[in-house]
């Protein structure tokens, strides 16, 4: 089996007038971290979207998994996203918030789960705090948790670092670098190169 994960070809959205995607080719391979780097407005979200089936693209193909995607492509489910704003519960707890998504996704047994992702990220389950009165850094970490629930083969990062202080960059680049020793393969977008190209030293 191939050990590329995605590969996008002549992948193209317009929006009317607007080309926000032109043409990509790229190959992702299987436990790699991938990092997609441009200015603000330069289509990377909207690239992510489609890779992540929140969005059709104007033409081209995406390959998951060695298959072809269609609409509704069952591959999709192996993706955990993290685009944009998370749509967190600010008056609810990590261990709510994410209690909350495992019930959307029909898990039993949750506690146990639950409390191993929130280690996994950095946060403690018996934490009471409301997710309104967390950092900015704690808010992306809960983020992540939230990607990861459905224990997916990629995670997607849209500008996980924008808005951090250097302490909150230094962890959340960190945890990108523990998750993907656990196998996950990490797609991530940054309009910052400096922050995106530094490693774990």
């Amino acid at each position: 089996m191939s050990r590329v994960i995605i590969e996008v070809k002549q992948l193209t959205k317009q929006f009317k007038s607007k080309v926000a995607v032109d043409k990509a080719d790229f190959k992702i391979f299987k436990g790699e971290i991938f990092g997609l780097i441009g200015r603000n407005g330069a289509g990377k979200s909207t690239l992510l979207k489609m890779i992540g089936g929140l969005m059709y693209p104007s033409s081209g193909k995406i390959h998951l998994f060695d298959r072809v995607v269609k609409d509704n492509h069952s591959y999709f489910e192996r993706m955990g996203l993290l685009i944009e704003n998370v749509g967190l519960y600010p008056y609810y707890s990590a261990y709510e918030n994410l209690d909350l998504i495992a019930i959307i996704y029909g898990l039993k047994n949750r506690k146990k789960p639950i409390n191993e992702l929130l280690k996994l990220v950095g946060l403690d389950g018996s934490n009471k705090t409301k997710v309104k009165n967390y950092s900015m850094g704690m808010k992306q970490r809960l983020g992540i948790a939230v990607a990861l629930m459905g224990s997916p083969d990629v995670l997607i990062l849209d500008e996980p670092i924008n808005g951090l202080d250097p302490q909150g960059i230094f962890e959340i680049r960190k945890l990108i670098f523990e998750l993907n020793k656990t196998g996950i393969t990490i797609i991530i977008s940054s309009h910052i190169l400096e922050e995106l190209s530094m490693n774990n030293a």
